[in-house]
Order: C-alpha cells, then sequence, then structure tokens
C-alpha cells in the first residue's frame, strides 16, 4: 500500500530539511563573506529560488505518481535514466555523509572530544537507518510531534537576544554591492536551497497542497535563517561572527535570563540534535527508496541497513580541514548542486513533457 503524508507534513519536512544544518553552519559564512549584510543574502537566494521551485514543480506535474528515480527510468530510458536515477542515488547518499560528518563534528568539537567520532555516526545512523525502514510516514509523524519544540525554543532565543541587541553593531550597512552580494548568494543557493530538491522524492507521497507547501516552506526558511543572520550580527558583532564556527551556540552559552537562568546551550544542543536527525532520515529514507524503486527491491531493509557502513564510511574519511572545507564551499558547492538541483530536472521536465506530447500527437 503507497504512503501518503499531507500538505502540512510536506511543509514541515521542507522547512526541517532545508534548515536542519544550515541554521547553525550557515550564519558564520554569511556574516564572513557580507559582514553587516549577510541578512540580504537569504532574501536574494530565495527569490533566485522562485525560478527553481517552478522548474521541480513542473517536473513533479509531469508524472504526479513517480518520484524522480522514477521518472528518470520513465522519460529518459533505462541505460540514461538508469544513470541518472544512480546519480541522484549518490547524491542522496553524499548529502547524508555530509550531513552525519556535520553531526559528529558538533558533537564532538562541542560535547564529548574524547569520544570517537565514528560512535556518534553508527549511533544517529541507525536510528535513521530504523526509520527509513518504517517509511516516510513515521518520519513525517516523528517531525510533527518534534518541529513545534524546535521551533519554539529558536523564538524563545531570538526573544531572549533582544536584550543583548546592539544597532550599532549592525553599522554600517548596505556597504556591499549588488554583485558582491549575489557573489556571495551562489554558496548559499547550493546549500541549503538547491539541495532540498532530493525531497522531491517524497512528492508522489504528498496527498494534497504540493505547490503550497513547498513554497511556504522555502518562505519559512528564508526568513528564518535571514532572522538569524540579523540576531547574530546584533549580539556578536560581524567581526566576532564570522570567526565562529557555531556563532548561535555562543550566543546561547554567553545568554544569561533575570540574572539566574544561565547554561542554556544544553537547549540548543537538544534542537540542534533533533534538526540534524530529522535531515538525516529524509536524507536516508530517500536514499534507500531510490534504490528500491531502481533495483526493484520491495524490501526496504536490505538496501537500509548496508547504508549505515557506506554513509558512516563515506563521512569519516571527509575533510578534516575546516579551511578546505570552507575553500570547497565557496568555489564549487553552487555549480556542483547547481547540476543535480537546476540541469537535471529541467532536463527531466522537458524531456517528460516532449514525450507526453509526442504520445498524444498520433491521437489528436
Amino acid at each position: 500500500m503507497k504512503e501518503h503524508i499531507s500538505g502540512w507534513q510536506f511543509f514541515l519536512i521542507t522547512v526541517n530539511y532545508s534548515l536542519g544544518t544550515a541554521f547553525f553552519i550557515r550564519p558564520g559564512s554569511m556574516i564572513a563573506s557580507s559582514k553587516q549584510d549577510g541578512w540580504m543574502i537569504p532574501l536574494l537566494a530565495s527569490v533566485f529560488m522562485l525560478a527553481v521551485l517552478w522548474i521541480w514543480l513542473g517536473m513533479a506535474k509531469v508524472y504526479p505518481n513517480l518520484s524522480i528515480v522514477q521518472l528518470a527510468v520513465e522519460v529518459a530510458g533505462k541505460p540514461i535514466g538508469g544513470f541518472i536515477a544512480l546519480l541522484y542515488i549518490w547524491y542522496f547518499i553524499q548529502t547524508s555523509s555530509w550531513v552525519t560528518r556535520n553531526l559528529g563534528d558538533f558533537m564532538k568539537t562541542i560535547l564529548m572530544p574524547n569520544t570517537p567520532i565514528t560512535a556518534f555516526h553508527i549511533m544517529f545512523l541507525a536510528i535513521a537507518c530504523y526509520a527509513a525502514i518504517k517509511g516516510v510516514e513515521t518520519i513525517a509523524r516523528t517531525s510533527e510531534i518534534l518541529t513545534p519544540f524546535v521551533i519554539l525554543v529558536m523564538l524563545t532565543i531570538y526573544v531572549c537576544a533582544l536584550k543583548e541587541w546592539d544597532w550599532g553593531k549592525l553599522e554600517p550597512m548596505f556597504q556591499s554591492s549588488f554583485n558582491k552580494l549575489m557573489k556571495d548568494t551562489g554558496p548559499v543557493i547550493g546549500f541549503p536551497y538547491l539541495e532540498t530538491v532530493t525531497i522531491m522524492m517524497l512528492a508522489p507521497h504528498v496527498k494534497s497542497r504540493l505547490k503550497s507547501a513547498l513554497l511556504l516552506g522555502m518562505t519559512v526558511t528564508t526568513l528564518l535563517l535571514s532572522g538569524i543572520v540579523l540576531i547574530t550580527v546584533g549580539v556578536l558583532g560581524a567581526s566576532r561572527s564570522s570567526h565562529q564556527v557555531y556563532p548561535l551556540y555562543t550566543i546561547v552559552k554567553e545568554l544569561q535570563i533575570a540574572e539566574f537562568i544561565e547554561n542554556l546551550e544544553s537547549t540548543i544542543v537538544i534542537s540542534w540534535t533533533i534538526w540534524i536527525f530529522l535531515k538525516l532520515c529524509i536524507a536516508y529514507y530517500c536514499a534507500v527508496i531510490g534504490i528500491c524503486q531502481l533495483f526493484k527491491l520491495k524490501n526496504r531493509t536490505g538496501a537500509a541497513i548496508p547504508l549505515i557502513f557506506l554513509i558512516a564510511g563515506i563521512a569519516i574519511t571527509l575533510n578534516d580541514n575546516v579551511i578546505g572545507n570552507i575553500a570547497w564551499d565557496k568555489r564549487y558547492i553552487f555549480q556542483y548542486s547547481c547540476f543535480y538541483g537546476i540541469v537535471l530536472p529541467l532536463f527531466l521536465w522537458m524531456l517528460g513533457k516532449f514525450k507526453k506530447r509526442r504520445r498524444k500527437g498520433p491521437a489528436a
């Protein structure tokens, strides 16, 4: 029996997936590149994404009951379509590895420096594997339960941080040229926006309001991402924020409420762990279901369990050099994500429309 999720659940999945890691990792790099104007980068990125969402929704509309993997095989045939499907499966696996490594780095750097990073990887991947076996409905219901807690914590931090707010730290504003801002927007478009193409694997499961859920989810993502950059600069200042790997964690660590409530960093750790876990579950599930669809496997367990070790192995071999990761992100993430988020979806959409018109031609 086919699994179904509501438009509301898909909206929550969109927000959780796009913000899962970006909310904690992206602010520092945006501030480092554009200083006090960093908060404008998500707004510019969202304008670009309107055209991209049009492509994604057009692709989903061609064959609404097929995922990206199934659509590729359907419109491009088994040789070419199968290769495109394999590319997407690899992308889902690679994304899961990036997410797993981000989680491991955070836990090892902030909480348990003496614990082997592989222990964190295996622990969370095992849970993600179980969620993937249970299916998208289970992941969607988990998202419904956990998201309100995460959003409440984030909004509370927003409000509590206002007492440390200093407008002077936001000056001078609007110093970056439009060309400079557009250049700085590229990496952010690549991650997290174009990376969100992964959730289009779930489009066939959405019962209704796919378009509105996706658009609203991206809007909320943009507002929250822009807002946290604005607050980070207003509290820590552009110079200090740009040198922090996790500036939001620094804000919460130094936050004090009513002179006696302090050391609130545990709340942000829990919230970030929930967000990263939800994103990992979604990416993991898409990899598993993609493998099952391409190779006609009926049992998800056989595909899900081996992925634990594959993803953990890829995660542990990723670059340990933070400077190298930042350089790769600035130079290549936009082009790399464009291939999966724009080039391939546009190709599948146009090819699918062409095949549909050709089929209808003789009947007309």
